[in-house]
């Protein structure tokens, strides 16, 4: 956005309040999940010394499990406002400026809409693999698996078509930075290369392949922490975007409030 025109108020907020929401799940699930599984192995060191734990695994404990599930159905609804108000910030700005044709308006609209519906989606999942854990509820849990690792990423692939749009439009009205656009789509690949990773050896890992059926599974359960967290931090790469909005907004000029 150009210093000729302020960012409106209520967009400013809104994004203000997505960074807040999406740093907070951000540090809160990733304690989470590697505190989950450092636990487990502390609490079952025989159970754990030929294999290490999956977080389903040692989410299975209920001394770690239930809080483990309490804080998910906190996270996963504040993560879906975090980005619902993002997208909306977002199309606010782009509708606001009005130097966007309307076709193009509604691209960015039902791209937006099909991106909270994604990670709602996912949200759905983090609540459902936190909530069916093993050995009780084997299948909601796997479900949950499923449902939230496909549709994070699907988040992540819809999330960057958006940034790479909104890079390219016209400085006034838009809200995301050119050089953060450029981070990201350096660094979506980073989750791309860590889900082939892990999908192959979450492939791999039942397979026969004597020696390496070990180390192979320490790569996986190694993946898996991290590839989430990569999930995660895409989301969290909007923030600095939404900051600058914000100063732009404390420090423009004093009209054009709304």
């Amino acid at each position: 956005m150009s210093s000729g025109q302020r960012p409106n108020g209520v967009a400013t907020v809104g994004l203000l309040i997505s960074v807040v929401c999406t740093s907070f799940v951000v540090w809160v699930v990733n304690a989470l999940i590697y505190t989950a599984r450092w636990d487990f192995i502390a609490s079952n060191p025989d159970r754990v010394a030929h294999q290490s734990p999956t977080i389903s695994r040692a989410i299975s404990d209920p001394r770690i499990g239930e809080p483990f599930a309490e804080w998910m159905a906190i996270c996963a609804p504040v993560l879906l406002v975090g980005v619902l108000l993002l997208v909306w910030s977002g199309l606010h700005e782009l509708r606001r400026n009005g130097a966007q044709t309307e076709a193009t308006l509604r691209w960015f609209f039902r791209v937006s809409v099909g991106l909270v519906i994604l990670q709602a989606l996912a949200s759905v999942g983090m609540v459902m693999l936190s909530h069916f854990r093993f050995p009780d509820h084997h299948f909601g849990h796997m479900a949950g698996s499923y449902l939230f690792f496909f549709s994070q990423a699907a988040v992540v692939f819809v999330g960057q078509i958006l940034s790479n749009a909104y890079a390219k439009l016209p400085a006034d009205g838009r809200i995301v930075l050119p050089w953060m656009a450029r981070v990201r789509r350096i660094y979506v690949w980073v989750p791309v290369a860590l889900a082939v990773i892990y999908l192959v050896c979450f492939v791999l890992k039942d397979v026969e392949l004597g020696v390496l059926n070990g180390p192979l599974f320490t790569v996986y359960v190694s993946t898996e922490p991290v590839l989430l967290s990569s999930f995660l931090i895409y989301v969290l790469s909007f923030a600095p975007d939404c900051i600058a909005t914000v100063v732009r907004y404390v420090w423009g000029s004093s009209d054009a409030l709304a």
